[in-house]
């Protein structure tokens, strides 16, 4: 009997997810360092899909300034970060409910600003990219896979929503600074 239960009581400390890294020490996912970034952005919810192009940028305070437009030109939202939270310049009517920007700047400054939010890396890829990062719980589960890494960032990375049936996709674009005028 206390073989089974010195065997049991191992198995059950030995079964603890190994090599997990504090979000805080990584670098941003998204990058936010000069000039403007502009990814592909899929938001998907249930059965419903919005696409467009995501430009991102910093403001003179080094916070992120996050611009959503169509592929026509109609922007869906401007947001940036200030010292208390963030600011909008603009939202579109459907997306301006206090919990859904919440939401939307929650799940942004996690890819931008890791040393502010409670998460838990839990994968890497081969090259020790971070491939995996979970936060939250219930509702506010929050799932991020990354990979295709280039120059230091991921090339797509998609935001789980699970409970919510929510997800977000970014994708780097090819030669977005040539498409862009400066």
């Amino acid at each position: 009997m206390r073989k089974l239960i010195s065997a049991l009581f191992l198995v059950l400390n030995s079964c603890a997810v190994a090599g997990l890294i504090p979000w805080r020490e990584t670098k941003p996912l998204l990058d936010i360092s000069e000039g403007v970034k502009m990814y592909d952005f899929r938001l998907s919810f249930i059965n419903r899909e919005i696409e467009g192009l995501l430009l991102v940028t910093r403001n003179e305070e080094s916070r992120p300034r996050l611009v959503l437009t169509s592929h026509f030109g109609i922007s869906l939202f401007d947001l940036e970060g200030t010292a208390d939270g963030y600011r909008v310049h603009y939202v579109i009517d459907f997306l301006d409910r206090d919990k859904a920007l919440d939401l939307l700047w929650d799940d942004f400054l996690l890819l931008t600003a890791p040393s502010v939010v409670d998460a838990t890396v839990q994968g890497l890829d081969a090259q020790g990219n971070v491939a995996l990062v979970r936060t939250g719980s219930g509702i506010r589960k929050t799932v991020v896979r990354a990979g295709g890494y280039s120059r230091g960032f991921p090339d797509n990375i998609q935001i789980s929503h699970p409970r919510l049936q929510l997800s977000f996709y970014i994708n780097m674009t090819q030669d977005a600074q040539k498409s862009l005028l400066h």
